[in-house]
């Protein structure tokens, strides 16, 4: 881009950049899902986790997908009204659903998955001429927020900071 002021910017834009990236691969996929499937792309998480490991309760379910509750919800609540996923009683735990796909829902994952496969092409083409240690880097960066989270990063800062005054 030229005269692209986040990128000159340096690291100060850092997040304001990886919310730029996220749209612009994001939303266009977004708008694949919706044309092609009636379906929406912030569903494919939970829809996939639900395809591959069978029903689970939503808390299991958030933190496998290391999503928010508050996210979750409204998936969630969003799958069920497409009509998508059912919540029913979780024999275990009274206060506690369990998370189903329909066979609605089932059959359009299908869908979802023959065309993530080209999503995938797309993106894997996209990494091997811009970034090819991409995942990997995010990998890294994952296991380092792991360690320390950003906000305890950001209070070494601070406290670093007040050390040199």
């Amino acid at each position: 881009m030229e005269n692209d002021y986040l990128r000159d910017s340096g690291i100060k834009t850092l997040g304001t950049r990886i919310r730029r990236l996220f749209e612009r691969l994001n939303g266009n996929v977004t708008e694949l899902y919706r044309r092609e499937l009636d379906f929406e792309q912030r569903w494919f998480a939970l829809g996939m986790l639900l395809a591959d490991h069978g029903p689970m309760n939503s808390r299991d379910a958030t933190k496998m997908l290391g999503q928010s509750h508050v996210a979750m919800v409204q998936v969630v609540r969003a799958m069920e009204k497409a009509g998508l996923l059912e919540r029913k009683a979780d024999n275990r735990d009274a206060r506690s659903k369990i998370l189903h796909l329909t066979a609605a829902g089932s059959e359009k994952l299908q869908q979802v998955s023959a065309l993530s496969q080209i999503v995938d092409q797309a993106a894997e083409a996209l990494l091997r001429e811009a970034a090819p240690d991409f995942l990997k880097q995010l990998d890294r960066l994952d296991d380092a927020l792991d360690r320390l989270s950003f906000a305890e990063r950001i209070e070494m800062a601070f406290a670093k900071e007040g050390q040199n005054k």
